[in-house]
């Protein structure tokens, strides 16, 4: 995990670049995650760039491409929420907030609290997607079925409120620019 002076310094340097949304979220997970590596010894930045593709190909919207990128760089990289507050769109940084894990959370509360969300249940959905791909393990576990076993069964209780919250959307709010304001 980054320290707050290295934080700060990136702070400090991408205020400067005149990145896109996307493009600074991807810089912004690409520092949280440097050095950190998945279970599978992997780059760990492999893991949001999957998420974000998947995101964007599925939804091709850049609030949840920007939250895919970023949803784990409070929970595992240090940034804070007001971090990225100053530099997203309060859809954006309210998704992060909702994807990220409190230590006293247990998993059916933080599970439940994202399902309550349109765009962070969107993102966690790609999130668990790319979770439960087990090809990416050089040798599976029993701790790692049984967490597969988990991540399924989140994915369709996340699914199935994903379904309920879409049928409540008129066609018109599905199409507005602003959907994302009706679940903040």
């Amino acid at each position: 995990m980054r320290s707050r002076d290295e934080i700060k310094g990136f702070l400090k340097d991408v205020q400067k670049q005149n990145l896109g949304m996307v493009e600074r979220a991807k810089a912004f997970a690409e520092f949280a995650h440097a050095g950190q590596l998945d279970k599978g010894g992997q780059a760990y930045i492999y893991h949001p760039t999957r998420v974000a593709e998947l995101t964007a190909e599925k939804y091709n919207d850049d609030i949840l491409t920007a939250a895919a990128y970023m949803h784990d760089v409070v929970e595992d990289g240090g940034f804070t929420v007001s971090d990225l507050s100053l530099f997203f769109p309060v859809a954006v940084w309210k998704t992060v907030e909702l994807l990220t894990r409190g230590k006293s959370d247990g998993r059916d509360v933080y599970i439940g609290r994202i399902g309550e969300n349109l765009l962070a249940t969107k993102v966690k959905l790609m999130d668990l997607k790319d979770n439960m791909d087990l090809s990416r393990l050089t040798c599976v576990t029993d701790k790692d079925s049984l967490r597969q076993d988990r991540y399924v069964k989140e994915y369709w209780e996340l699914d199935n409120k994903l379904i309920k919250m879409e049928e409540k959307l008129t066609p018109e709010e599905m199409e507005s620019e602003t959907y994302a304001d009706l679940y903040m």
